[in-house]
């Protein structure tokens, strides 16, 4: 039987494609659904594609002519249009935490469909960043620290993104997301060890809060991500839309904030 254990380590992470290649097999191409919907801003852009051909090294196959609808919490349902190849975006939406949203697209007579709940802007309490030696894998230079207190009356799932003078830190040792098991109703503070600033940087940090299946869905595209060559094939990254579509449908909010690296060890 006939499998494909890619899988793509969809780093469609703030619009950038990274393909890992892990053992393909034959396999008939699967649809690849990336949706976000930025509560801050109402915009929601969604990215469809097919993963690559059977044996190799192609890239993501761009899907146009989709049909793409978005349907807020009252059942109001929006058109969602085709703005460049593979990609649909819908402006001025509103939307409130605490509300759950749907993502609906149909591929070629076949429809999918995922829900995400918006969770509620968990605010940034400081940023800060402090000189590090260099220490195993990390180099010598100045790492973030993010400062936060988590709400003790729910769950919370977490998701920070880093940009280095107003690019995003994309790699897959950049993927930073955590739930709040042990740090529940606590004030945190998160070290951010990925990323290495030098003096003269500029540093933003985006803090997300995400809902538990593009939790999840982040979570297992991290361990696959990080799968060691010649271990057995890992599994596709958990999708929260239906009828066997990969990627995910996120709601979100975040809190942003921005430092400057200046010439002192510690800030």
């Amino acid at each position: 039987m006939n499998k494909i254990y890619y899988i793509l380590v969809l780093l469609f992470l703030a619009g950038c494609e990274k393909v890992i290649d892990v053992d393909l097999n034959e396999a008939s191409p699967e649809i690849v659904i990336e949706g976000n919907l930025n509560a801050r801003s109402g915009e929601l852009e969604v990215k469809i594609s097919k993963t690559g051909s059977y044996f190799g090294n192609d890239e993501l196959q761009k899907v146009n002519d989709a049909t793409v609808f978005f349907e807020n919490h009252s059942g109001a349902v929006f058109p969602v249009d085709e703005t460049a190849d593979g990609v649909y975006q819908k402006n001025n939406l509103q939307v409130q935490p605490g509300n759950e949203y749907r993502l609906l697209v149909e591929v070629e007579g076949v429809e999918y469909s995922a829900r995400s709940f918006l969770n509620t802007e968990i605010p940034i309490d400081s940023l800060s960043y402090r000189l590090y030696d260099r220490i195993a894998f990390f180099d010598r230079g100045y790492r973030l620290m993010l400062y936060f207190s988590d709400p003790p009356e729910v769950e919370n799932f977490y998701r920070v993104k880093v940009y280095k003078n107003d690019t995003l830190q994309n790699d897959v040792s950049d993927l930073v997301v955590f739930d709040d098991t042990g740090l529940n109703g606590k004030y945190v503070e998160v070290t951010l060890r990925g990323q290495r600033f030098d003096e003269g940087d500029t540093a933003r940090v985006e803090f997300l809060t995400l809902d538990k299946s593009v939790y999840e869905y982040f979570s297992s595209l991290r361990e696959l991500a990080n799968t060691n060559p010649g271990s057995p094939a890992p599994a596709n990254p958990i999708s929260n839309f239906s009828n066997g579509a990969l990627g995910y449908f996120s709601a979100w909010s975040y809190d942003s904030r921005d430092i400057v690296i200046e010439n002192s060890r510690n800030y």
